[in-house]
């Protein structure tokens, strides 16, 4: 990332009274995970209901970094709210891989937003008994969770 982007990061999260200092940025070759450590009863305003201020403000970063011929996926977490609804998702996904196995097909999530799906997709890429895969459009979009096919 140029530190051009980080200057907008800033100027952006700025708007919602975020300090530099607040900010932390981790860089990989596929992501670029930016937590702001704040108190949990303020992030609320950041989060939104279902986090739907969240994805929205981590879809606008994506879209200021993303404009060359390089696209890395953004991960946004505040407060921490990212890593335990990721243990909440690994609850549910086990619940559903039991319930899949248990009725030899599929087993449909409750509904997720687009990260979420990606996350639950990432859980499981390397799984040799089950699949996931998704339907549907917008917000009837659904994930399903498989048995693979011996």
């Amino acid at each position: 990332m140029q530190p051009e982007d980080i200057v907008k990061i800033e100027e952006l999260l700025k708007l919602f009274d975020i300090s530099g200092d607040q900010i932390k940025i981790e860089e990989t070759d596929e992501l670029v995970k930016i937590v702001i450590d704040m108190d949990e009863l303020e992030a609320g305003r950041l989060i939104g209901r279902f986090a739907s201020t969240l994805d929205s403000l981590q879809l606008i970063i994506s879209l200021m970094i993303n404009k060359g011929e390089v696209h890395r996926h953004v991960l946004l977490d505040v407060a921490g709210y990212r890593e335990r609804r990721l243990g909440t998702l690994q609850t549910m996904v086990e619940n559903a891989k039991n319930q899949a196995r248990e009725i030899g097909g599929s087993c449909v999530l409750p509904p997720l937003s687009a990260t979420e799906r990606r996350q639950v997709h990432l859980m499981l890429k390397d799984d040799a008994e089950f699949t996931s895969y998704s339907e549907g459009f917008g917000q009837d979009r659904r994930l399903f969770i498989a048995v693979q096919a011996a």
